[in-house]
């Protein structure tokens, strides 16, 4: 079968079986899905204490020894973070965390302006007012500003390394190839919760670091990392804390507290609350203004304090959502003429690169293809790469690293800056190098077959039971049996389809609203995901293409 969306149509429960036990203990549906992941019942034990041991982390003792070290000395210590949810969450801890030990510490965050990482004006500038700096989501490429750093710097990262590493103490798990993946899987945000869960034993610190635990499930959720094992107990424990501040509990956790109340989240949060409703607002300043912004709410000592932070993150968000539209229009003006390209390539100007990212990530799933978003200025030219499915973007822009003045990303995703004169020579031997990078065919994968009139509330007790989900543990997707489409609606980019008997499905940017038409009055099966908060909510995923369909 085929969706309307161009993909094939997988549908796992007809070629995978659940084990009998597991069936007979949680039921068919949780078996099935469970199956589909090649997961065991584990995943629903998401006790700290099941975290991997700190000290398989590379240099993290010594990281701590000599951060400790400073504290007790009274050294200036500077964090230098970055402008994502990632970096800002994770400076975010560290920087409370040496504040109430009593640490000389001061946070600095960059804007898209000065662009991501250190640069090496910016480490001599560090050193004439500290004597420590710790990088955080940064630094793991930093061979050049580093080489000879005349302050004594520590890297906690979780970027993939080049061939050499910068001249410092680098506390990132992707530095060792023998450590289990899930450590190599884990956020910046992640690796600053280690950091001050064995700093508060080293320095008898009476803080409980548990309380930082909502901003790593949020830093980890935006940053998009697999919730492999290790990654869920995070985020499980994270959403517990998020659900308590939700519900009215007594928290001074006031940032988050004004944030989802502005959101309207009350009570029951989810993975898809954070990825889509409180990780965008956070990323917002970083996009448009000043991370500090997002940083400053966050850390917020009272509920006034909070609010200030919280009107001007709205006010950045809203700058956001236009600049990206305006940019989004723009590109696929400019994208019409590329479209047969095995690598996309934009270029705008430089009001543009706080929402680079986003471009490139639309560009990326209409199109299937590999897209970059250059923000261009007088000299330089800066962009956001995002992949597809089945194709490691890293590993092709590698082939061109020669070109780059700076660069650094994962498989999905990556940043790098160039000189303007090189562009028309990156754009054509990008293209050459993707064009023997062969991807898989696009293909949806579906759980099972379940007729939506059987979402019941055993259904979403189910659902909620498997609970976070997220990358490399997707939300559960169903196909109907066939329906009647009845009607079909558009309003401010939402689609409403309505399908006999009275059930309605919602979709978001709608990318083949070409087709969609077609399907009024007739019978299709329609592959969609359950909003676990709302019997009758489903969200539209595909809607099968007769043609298409064999």
């Amino acid at each position: 079968m085929k969706g309307i969306s161009g993909r094939d149509w997988l549908i796992l429960s007809h070629l995978i079986k659940p084990q009998r036990q597991m069936e007979e203990k949680y039921g068919y549906l949780i078996a099935q899905i469970l199956a589909n992941r090649n997961l065991d019942d584990k995943i629903f034990d998401n006790r700290l204490r099941n975290l991997l041991p700190y000290h398989l982390i590379p240099n993290i003792e010594q990281a701590v020894e000599k951060i400790a070290r400073s504290v007790k000395e009274g050294k200036r210590i500077v964090i230098y973070g970055d402008y994502d949810v990632d970096g800002v969450t994770g400076s975010a801890i560290l920087y409370d965390f040496l504040k109430k030990a009593g640490a000389k510490v001061y946070a600095v965050l960059p804007t898209r302006q000065t662009g991501y990482g250190l640069r090496k004006e910016l480490v001599e500038t560090f050193s004439k007012y500290a004597q420590l700096l710790i990088t955080i989501d940064n630094g793991t490429t930093a061979i050049e500003e580093l080489k000879d750093p005349p302050i004594e710097t520590i890297v906690v990262d979780h970027h993939n390394p080049h061939e050499e590493l910068p001249n410092a103490l680098v506390v990132n798990p992707k530095i060792d190839e023998g450590l289990p993946n899930e450590l190599k899987e884990i956020s910046s945000v992640a690796l600053s919760f280690y950091l001050v869960a064995r700093l508060r034993r080293e320095l008898e610190v009476d803080v409980d670091v548990r309380d930082y635990l909502y901003l790593t499930s949020i830093g980890t959720i935006a940053d998009v990392m697999p919730l492999n094992p290790l990654n869920r107990i995070l985020v499980s424990n994270g959403i517990r804390m998020l659900n308590y501040i939700a519900s009215g509990g007594e928290t001074k956790a006031y940032g988050i507290k004004v944030l989802m109340e502005s959101i309207g989240i009350r009570g029951e949060v989810t993975s898809r609350d954070i990825a889509f409703s409180i990780a965008p607002r956070l990323n917002a300043p970083g996009r448009v203004s000043k991370p500090s912004i997002a940083m400053n709410l966050l850390l917020s000592k009272d509920e006034n304090t909070a609010r200030m932070w919280l009107k001007k993150v709205e006010e950045a968000n809203e700058q956001r959502k236009y600049i990206s539209n305006v940019a989004f229009e723009k590109a696929m003006s400019e994208i019409t003429s590329k479209k047969d390209r095995n690598f996309l390539v934009v270029r705008m100007g430089e009001w543009a690169s706080g929402v680079a990212g986003i471009v490139a990530g639309k560009l990326s799933s209409m199109l299937s293809k590999p897209s970059a978003v250059f923000s261009v200025g007088k000299d330089l030219a800066t962009a956001s790469v995002r992949g597809v499915e089945g194709i490691n973007v890293y590993e092709g822009l590698k082939k061109l690293s020669h070109m780059f003045l700076r660069w650094g990303g994962h498989t999905s995703a990556a940043g790098l800056t160039i000189r303007k004169e090189h562009l028309d020579e990156f754009e054509m031997m990008i293209d050459q190098v993707f064009s023997e990078i062969k991807g898989e065919e696009p293909r949806l994968y579906i759980d099972m077959i379940l007729d939506p009139t059987h979402v019941d509330e055993g259904v979403l007790r189910s659902l909620k039971m498997l609970e976070p989900y997220g990358e490399g543990f997707p939300q559960p997707v169903f196909v109907s049996e066939p329906l009647r489409i009845e009607k079909i609606e558009e309003n401010n980019g939402r689609w409403l389809l309505k399908a006999q008997p009275n059930i309605n499905f919602f979709a978001y940017n709608v990318q083949w609203r070409k087709n969609i038409e077609n399907i009024l009055f007739s019978k299709r099966r329609v592959v969609y995901t359950v909003d676990t908060r709302r019997s009758n909510f489903f969200n539209l995923v595909d809607v099968e293409d007769l043609n298409g369909s064999g």
